[in-house]
């Protein structure tokens, strides 16, 4: 098969991740075994905001790109351009929830990563996660087949 191929077109079998205890409990209890993993953001994924604000009506405008222009007679910039981390997950911990059947070597595709990988970053230093990826089986782990070149949409604008 090439590699160009989509997704469908070659029949991975998809693995899903549980988020929370239920989540996690309810796929044990369907014969699932959870491959648990904390969930630790990634410093290379970021996003960028600033803040200013109206001097005569107190409402705050927050951009994010950095050609934004306000009229600065009218705003003043109450927070600069931060980074932050714009992802948030509830539980520090999720699984990839393992189908009983699946063979040591078998291609599957993960439809919502737990680790940070860039899928998508902007000339501005934006940079976005990764929601899926393909990844093998080995046994004990998946090794995702992340390819920053094919995985990582770069914008420019």
């Amino acid at each position: 098969m090439s590699d160009q191929k989509t997704l469908f077109e070659r029949e991975l079998r998809i693995i899903k991740t549980g988020r929370s205890e239920s989540a996690i409990n309810k796929a044990a209890k369907k014969g699932f075994f959870p491959l648990i993993k904390k969930v630790e953001p990634s410093e290379e994924i970021r996003s960028k905001y600033a803040v200013l604000q109206n001097n005569k009506t107190g409402q705050i405008e927050v951009i994010g790109d950095l050609r934004d222009e306000l009229d600065h007679g009218e705003y003043k910039q109450i927070i600069a351009f931060t980074d932050y981390y714009p992802y948030h997950f509830k539980s520090p911990f999720a699984a990839y929830l393992i189908p009983k059947d699946i063979n040591v070597g078998e291609r599957v595709y993960l439809e919502d990563l737990i680790e940070d990988y860039i899928g998508t970053s902007w000339n501005q230093g934006d940079t976005y996660r990764l929601e899926g990826c393909e990844a093998i089986w080995n046994g004990k782990e998946f090794e995702i087949q992340y390819d920053p070149d094919i995985n990582n949409i770069e914008t420019v604008g």
